[in-house]
């Protein structure tokens, strides 16, 4: 079987990422640009920070809270679902009372949903600061944001469901931390360079595994192809990569699939009937803390009877050989906390393959195979597809 005959605009947007990131970096980390966007004053207010989005916008929120925090100096940064922001959260629960905090940071690549918008007339009203993070300079969001950081992604023909759009947001997150905590004498001024290199170091380390992780992503989905419920497990950052990695194979496949992290399945998902039924993608990043716990995850739902997917920067060895073991390249030294930005990758390839060999479409509408929308055109439809016309409350 010819995997090129199988490929689809998802992988083929995981697989564009080393030939990006130097151009994408280049644009997020400008210097003029970044300076022009938030003052020195300005970043000096900021005592906290909100990210919020929807979708995959969230997961990139997740991937990187703790590291904005760190790099940033303020007290607290926290990943926001929008709804819980804009609908539940006071202005005292917010911490309004200082010029410029907290800053409100909202992704969006295309600036058009409601709730996202809504997040950022909320912040308006409440007099803290609003920043949009796009890769759209007109849309709702940025007619209202106070400052509006444009990705500038280049284009790629075909490039859904969004990926290459994920990985440049959590670039932009990153460029603006630099920025903040160079400013705030956090960062000594060579720092935003060895940033700069790091990320690239990390996402051109995968080009030589590319091809070997793709054939590898391929043998699997004639396995798991007509699989229609999957857990993805993982822990600290790694839950935001469950995340992405579940969303894709929503969009993707149109499959039940949820994202924990190893305790919780333990606890839980461990007990879902018919486990030869259930694809489980489990992140096990070996730097982290939780990584002997993981391990144990592992054994359990292979020892069960999951098809189990590893994907990890471990050596093969160290798990269950009952499971599917994807090695990854490991991050630079001191930059353990860069795996988020490509470890959804191999799940992202695997996601795709699954679409193309069983037959399925692209949100339920898109052929990859024929390369045309052949669809009812229900999942398009502006009267149910509400996320860009929700109506708009502001609650303070």
């Amino acid at each position: 079987m010819n995997r090129q005959e199988y490929g689809n605009p998802l992988g083929n947007q995981v697989k564009s990422l080393p030939e990006l990131v130097d151009e994408q970096v280049k644009r997020c980390f400008d210097e003029k640009k970044i300076q022009k966007l938030i003052s020195v004053a300005e970043i000096f207010d900021v005592r906290k920070i909100y990210i919020t989005g929807a979708g995959d916008s969230i997961a990139a929120a997740g991937a990187f809270a703790e590291v904005i925090q760190k790099f940033a100096g303020v007290f607290h940064c926290e990943a926001i679902e929008p709804m819980e922001y804009t609908r539940f959260m006071t202005a005292s629960d917010i911490g309004i009372g200082e010029p410029n905090s907290p800053l409100v940071i909202a992704i969006s690549a295309g600036g058009g949903t409601a709730r996202v918008k809504e997040a950022i007339l909320k912040t308006n009203e409440l007099g803290a600061m609003s920043l949009l993070i796009t890769n759209k300079k007109e849309s709702a969001s940025s007619a209202v944001a106070k400052k509006v950081f444009y990705l500038d992604v280049p284009p790629m023909e075909k490039d859904f469901p969004g990926l290459r759009s994920y990985f440049a947001g959590m670039i932009g997150l990153l460029a603006l931390a630099a920025r903040m905590g160079r400013v705030r004498n956090v960062l000594v001024p060579e720092k935003t360079e060895e940033i700069r290199q790091a990320i690239c170091k990390y996402v051109h380390s995968w080009e030589t595994e590319m091809d070997r992780i793709d054939e590898q992503m391929f043998a699997l989905a004639q396995k798991w192809k007509n699989l229609e419920k999957y857990n993805f497990i993982g822990c600290g950052a790694d839950l935001s990569s469950a995340l992405f990695a579940s969303e894709k194979f929503y969009e993707c496949n149109g499959v039940i699939a949820d994202h924990t992290d190893a305790e919780d399945w333990c606890h839980i998902d461990y007990f879902l009937k018919n486990p030869q039924e259930i694809g489980t993608v489990i992140f096990a990043d070996r730097h982290e803390p939780e990584f002997g716990r993981v391990k144990e995850t592992i054994q359990a739902a292979a020892a069960i009877g999951r098809p189990v997917l590893v994907i990890t920067n471990a050596e093969k060895e160290e798990f269950d050989d009952r499971a599917e073991v994807c090695e990854i390249p490991d991050t630079p030294v001191g930059y353990e906390w860069l795996a988020p930005l490509m470890n959804y990758a191999p799940a992202a390839i695997l996601s795709g393959y699954c679409c193309t060999l069983s037959g399925r479409k692209f949100f339920n509408e898109y052929d990859p195979i024929a390369g045309e929308y052949n669809g009812s055109g229900r999942y398009f439809d502006k009267k149910l597809m509400t996320t860009g016309s929700s109506a708009i409350e502001i609650h303070i």
